[in-house]
């Protein structure tokens, strides 16, 4: 590849790379079933492999958001690492056309949009924060609202479409946040120009940065979150060659709650949207119910079957309490999902 690449138009040279790695992957493929059959897969095979797959992936530096208003800049085309997909998120809706990142496990899981995504926005238009303009249809007209991990911007893009008053979209990654600016600039940019909607670099595990959020952005009417809980690291093959990036992959749901109380303060609704892999929906519900003195249930837990299929969702409706208090309707209305 290296020989043929240079001598190859540029614009083939990434599609050939593509086929050879395809041809790599199949030519390990085939020596980890013979080393299965001759009585096992060493480890140095399969982690050198996964090696070789994460630094072709990171070869060429992706987008990055270089500051709070996510611009962006690439050392390459637009295209080179993401992709464009129409991705329905509410059912009666014709779909939007999103860019999204093509290599997930090196990029991270925020580059794609997922259907939890899709089941938080239609719990999100159906409920609204102002009942009496439901039959409006501008249920969250006026409102201000913090998204923690928006990914590439799939739901900071419909609620800044819905004429909320601020929209606010952080996720840890700068991959993340670079798509999230340019679905913006596709689906509504006059929100990114008057400020409506603020793109920003933060990880809510760090409870110092959100405060900072807090007294920069704040308050907020509502904060929410989709697919944010992965109790149990990811144990895939891959996975297993590399288990500190699995252990960093992993999104265990008490220092979101913890974050949602920092940035919630003030009366404001929590929503988060909880797929189930492997336990995430009960760690969330337990996590819930050892904080139930200091949080009240707006709603019971509801569990949504996304519309293309795939792993049941949760929704999770909540305020957090100024003052603790009895506990006792909250373990009640949490006890189905624990």
């Amino acid at each position: 590849l290296e020989r043929e690449g240079p001598q190859s138009p540029p614009h083939l040279q990434r599609p050939m790379k593509v086929a050879g790695l395809a041809r790599c992957t199949a030519a390990c493929a085939a020596r980890r079933e013979a080393a299965r059959s001759a009585g096992g897969v060493p480890q140095a095979l399969a982690a050198a492999a996964t090696s070789a797959i994460l630094a072709w992936h990171c070869s060429s530096p992706p987008p990055r958001a270089d500051d709070a208003a996510g611009s962006s800049e690439s050392s390459e085309p637009l295209d080179a690492r993401w992709t464009s997909r129409e991705c329905r998120l509410l059912s009666d809706e014709p779909p939007l056309d999103l860019l999204e990142g093509r290599f997930v496990f090196a990029d991270g899981a925020g580059v794609r949009v997922w259907p939890a995504t899709a089941c938080l926005a239609e719990y999100l238009r159906a409920t609204g924060l102002h009942s009496d303009r439901l039959a409006e249809g501008a249920p969250w007209k006026g409102s201000r609202v913090l998204e923690l991990g928006c990914g590439c911007g799939a739901l900071a893009v419909l609620l800044a479409r819905w004429e909320c008053e601020r929209v606010v979209a952080t996720d840890a990654s700068p991959k993340a946040l670079a798509l999230a600016a340019a679905n913006a600039e596709r689906h509504c940019p006059e929100a990114l120009r008057d400020g409506r909607l603020r793109l920003r670099l933060g990880d809510w595990a760090d409870a110092s940065a959100c405060r900072k959020l807090c007294e920069a952005e704040g308050p907020f009417d509502a904060v929410v979150a989709a697919d944010a809980v992965l109790a149990i690291p990811p144990s895939g093959p891959m996975w297993q060659a590399n288990e500190a990036l699995a252990r960093a992959a992993a999104s265990p749901p008490e220092p979101l709650l913890e974050a949602t109380r920092e940035l919630a303060a003030g009366g404001a609704e929590v929503f988060l949207a909880v797929a189930e892999r492997s336990g995430d929906v009960r760690a969330t519900a337990r996590a819930l119910l050892d904080r139930r003195h200091q949080l009240e249930l707006l709603s019971p837990p509801r569990e949504i079957q996304p519309e293309g299929g795939g792993h049941p969702v949760t929704i999770f409706h909540f305020r957090w309490k100024e003052t603790p208090g009895v506990g006792g309707d909250v373990t009640h209305q949490l006890w189905g999902s624990v």
